[in-house]
C-alpha cells in the first residue's frame, strides 16, 4: 500500500509502517510499543497469516482484499475507560462509510459492523504495558468466502458492487477516528455519541440473548446462539461508559460489560442509519 501525504495531516498519525505480509498487525504494533515507538504509529499489512478477533476468534486476512491495520495509542485515561475506545472505532468506520460512500452499516455491540446481517468488520483492542493497540480488520474487496463463514461474513464489494481503494478508505476512517478520539480524551465518556451509536445499534429497542463470557467458547464462527434456554432481555442502548443497558422480563435494568449478544429479529425493524 502506498499512502499519500494526506494521511500525515491527520493529527493522530505520527508514523506508518507497512508490510506485505505479517502474522498479525496487532502483534507488530505491540512489539513496536514495547520498544518505545511513538504514539500514533499505524501498522498496516496487505495480508495476515494469523489475524485475530475478539474472544480468540480468527479473522480471515487474504492478500489484496481487506484492510488489516493496528494503531498504537497511549491515552492518559483510567484503565477502566479503555474498552470505550473500541466503540469509538466502530463508529468511526460506520461514519466513514456513510459520509464518504453512502453505505449504511449496523453495529453489533460492541464492535462488529454488519451490512444485510453479515459481518464486514472486526475490532480488537488490547492493552499492553503503558499503551493500547486497536486492531481493525475490514472485508473490503473480497469476492468470496469459505463456505463455513459465507453465511455470516461478507465484504463491502459483495454488498455494494463497488471496488474500493483501500488506502483512501483507511484515511477516511482515521480522520473520523481522530475527531472521536480527541473528543473522548476531553470528555472521558461516550455521552456525546450515545444517540448516534444507538441509531446504528442493530439490537436497539429489540430483544436479545446475552451469552455469558464463559459460554462464548462454545460458539463457532457463525456467531449463532446454540442454547436458546438463555433468558431474553430487551436492549435499551448503550450507557455513557459503553455498557449495554438491558431490561429483563421483570422490568429490572442491568448493564452488560462483557460477553456476547445474539440479536433476535433485529433486522425486521427500521434499517440502521
Amino acid at each position: 500500500m502506498i499512502f499519500t501525504s494526506s494521511i500525515y495531516k491527520i493529527p493522530i498519525i505520527k508514523n506508518v509502517i507497512v508490510y506485505d505480509e505479517t502474522d498479525s498487525t496487532n502483534n507488530r504494533a505491540k512489539d513496536f510499543g514495547k520498544n518505545g515507538c511513538v504514539e500514533g504509529t499505524l501498522v498496516v499489512s496487505d495480508c495476515q497469516t494469523a489475524g485475530r478477533g475478539r474472544i480468540g476468534r480468527s479473522f480471515s486476512s487474504p492478500s489484496g482484499e481487506g484492510i488489516y491495520m493496528s494503531l498504537l495509542l497511549k491515552p492518559d485515561i483510567d484503565e477502566s475507560l479503555i474498552s470505550q475506545i473500541t466503540l469509538l472505532s466502530a463508529l468511526a468506520i460506520s461514519r466513514a462509510l456513510i459520509n464518504n460512500y453512502g453505505i449504511k452499516t449496523g453495529i453489533k455491540w460492541p464492535n462488529d459492523l454488519l451490512i444485510n446481517e453479515k459481518k464486514i468488520t472486526g475490532i480488537l483492542t488490547e492493552k499492553c504495558e503503558d499503551f493500547i493497540v486497536i486492531g481493525i480488520g475490514i472485508n473490503v474487496n473480497n469476492k468470496e468466502f469459505d463456505e463455513n463463514i459465507a453465511q455470516i461474513a461478507s465484504s463491502l464489494y459483495l454488498e455494494t458492487g463497488m471496488e474500493f481503494e483501500r488506502e483512501i478508505l483507511i484515511e477516511k476512517i482515521l480522520a473520523e477516528f481522530n475527531d472521536l478520539y480527541y473528543s473522548f480524551l476531553t470528555e472521558q465518556n461516550l455521552k456525546s455519541i450515545i444517540t448516534e451509536y444507538n441509531e446504528r445499534l442493530i439490537s436497539y429497542d429489540r430483544d436479545i440473548y446475552i451469552i455469558p463470557y464463559e459460554m462464548t467458547g462454545k460458539l463457532n464462527n457463525s456467531y449463532q446462539l446454540k442454547d436458546e434456554s438463555l433468558p431474553v432481555y430487551h436492549c435499551m442502548g448503550i450507557a455513557p461508559d459503553g455498557s449495554l443497558i438491558c431490561r429483563d422480563s421483570y422490568g429490572k435494568l442491568s448493564r452488560i460489560n462483557t460477553g456476547e449478544i445474539s440479536v433476535r429479529n433485529a433486522y425486521q425493524h427500521n434499517n440502521p442509519n
